[in-house]
């Protein structure tokens, strides 16, 4: 059994990330959806997915693909590290928050245990990424009453809580949304939705334009007042 560490070649993190964080957000784990995470090619994806089998990181149901008991950790470690990093990045570095993603794949490869202890100290002990994702081995999780913001309406207020990995991988997206105010923990109001679901929204005096394909990828609670909005609507 070839068994290797989550340091050891920069592959093996991108397509056991992928993975996790598939199984993370809930959406099915085939190797169309690794392909369209990573942006590479189906054939790729069947070639590494193969390698890794070999390896006893992953484990096919059909076309589902899993993490074995030893994937799951090696796995765990690079989604740590990486979140980590990110954090890092933009609390003690000052990196804008839409580079955050980017930079951190090239920089985790070089966190030791050591250096993820004095990270975490220095931090102090942080539950998320910047995106607001958990870091693993923190006791964090997402929280399950999260909604998509693509299931509110014109009027509501609503609590920007994470973005999905998905848009994390689209720099352009990140650098629109710090610009207007949309990173966890803002306060959003819907101004408008469109007929084809394109939403406008509000941050303070900041205004932005989203189409579905954004705004399906950021997770949000509703205030207060939309909550008891919803409440008697349904009385």
């Amino acid at each position: 059994m070839e068994r290797v560490s989550a340091t050891e070649t920069h592959g093996v993190d991108d397509y056991l990330e992928a993975i996790y964080e598939l199984a993370e957000e809930g959406q099915r784990v085939a190797q169309a959806n690794v392909a369209r995470r990573l942006g590479v090619s189906r054939a790729t994806v069947s070639e590494q997915i193969a390698r890794l089998q070999k390896m006893e990181l992953v484990k096919l149901d059909g076309r589902a693909i899993g993490l074995t008991e030893h994937g799951a950790v090696v796995a765990e470690d690079a989604v740590r590290r990486h979140r980590m990093a990110e954090r890092f990045l933009t609390d003690v570095l000052n990196m804008p928050w839409h580079l955050a993603h980017e930079e951190a794949n090239r920089f985790q490869g070089g966190i030791t245990e050591e250096i993820e202890r004095r990270m975490l100290e220095l931090l102090g002990g942080p539950a998320t990424c910047p995106h607001g994702n958990p870091i693993p081995g923190t006791g964090a999780t997402i929280d399950p009453k999260l909604e998509q913001l693509t299931s509110f309406v014109t009027g509501d207020v609503v609590v920007l809580r994470r973005l999905t990995e998905d848009v994390e991988l689209d720099t352009n997206a990140l650098r629109y949304f710090e610009e207007h105010g949309l990173v966890p923990g803002a306060r959003i109001t819907i101004k408008a939705v469109a007929p084809d679901g394109t939403m406008t929204l509000a941050v303070g005096f900041k205004q932005s334009t989203l189409q579905p394909a954004l705004t399906d990828n950021l997770w949000v609670r509703a205030s207060a007042q939309t909550e008891q909005r919803r409440a008697g609507a349904t009385v």
